[in-house]
């Protein structure tokens, strides 16, 4: 029955909570994870993420050598729509409440990431930076892994990869796990390594293609996760947040030009 269920509808069942799948199917939510343990997945998620991408595929095309400019802009902005639409169906809620409660309470917070993922764990790192956690990133791979080494209980790592498979990533977070940090990783692919090794897992992204394009978009997904974490942690400690960036907003009004408009004097004056 549940089989069935998920070839008849997998854009449905993208859609829905494992317990919702139970209900609709009459079945439990342990029957729904021993099949998906049977199909060689880790669980519900992964079921969902590899549904995701099959729809994802049938409904997104690559661009091609024939595609005008035009056509090239349709398509890259409608692969990021869809990396990030698929994101809200694919990332755990239960995993993100936690990580954004690991956040929240933790010592410092260090952010991990490679390549183009490192500009997402910068822009991580700032963020939570301006509610006045320790939030920190380094460009260096070996700073990171040194600063991960350092981790300690109460720590939180968090490691951004699109693939997964970034060796200085995974071995930073295995430095920060070696300590006894709390490790998160925001990935794209449920079976990759990183996944693997991270205490909590929240997926996000798209398929790959040609040009590497669902690459780029699930880059933008990881940026969506960031602030989605960043929003609830604001809202889990508001007062504290509010008078952090009160002080890092008088901070940087400092180093700010008045816009030309604030003194343009009237011609009529």
């Amino acid at each position: 029955m549940v089989a069935e269920e998920i070839l008849d509808d997998p854009a449905m069942v993208v859609r829905q909570s494992v317990s919702e799948l139970a209900q609709r199917t009459g079945t439990s939510m342990s029957t729904i994870v021993r099949l998906c343990q049977e199909l060689g997945l880790r669980g519900f998620q992964d079921l969902k993420l590899r549904l995701a991408a099959e729809v994802s595929t049938t409904g997104f095309a690559d661009p091609s050598e024939s595609d005008d400019r035009e056509s090239i802009l349709s398509k890259v902005l409608s692969s990021t729509v869809d990396a990030i639409s698929h994101t809200q169906h694919t990332l755990d809620k239960a995993s993100f409440n936690q990580v954004s409660e690991l956040l929240v309470n933790a010592r410092s917070i260090i952010f991990l990431g490679a390549g183009a993922s490192a500009a997402v764990a910068f822009d991580a790192a700032f963020r939570f930076r301006t509610l006045g956690h320790r939030a920190e990133f380094h460009y260096d791979s070996h700073m990171q892994l040194t600063a991960a080494r350092f981790l300690r209980p109460g720590d939180v790592a968090v490691a951004i990869s699109h693939s997964g498979s970034t060796r200085e990533t995974l071995t930073a977070l295995e430095a920060a796990a070696s300590g006894g940090a709390h490790t998160v990783a925001v990935t794209t692919f449920a079976r990759s390594p990183l996944a693997e090794l991270a205490d909590h897992v929240l997926l996000a992204g798209g398929t790959e293609s040609e040009f590497r394009i669902a690459a780029v978009s699930s880059r933008l997904a990881h940026l969506a996760v960031v602030d989605a974490l960043f929003v609830a942690a604001a809202r889990l400690l508001p007062e504290r947040a509010r008078a952090a960036q009160e002080l890092w907003s008088d901070m940087i009004a400092e180093h700010r030009l008045s816009p030309p408009w604030a003194t343009r004097r009237d011609p009529a004056d």
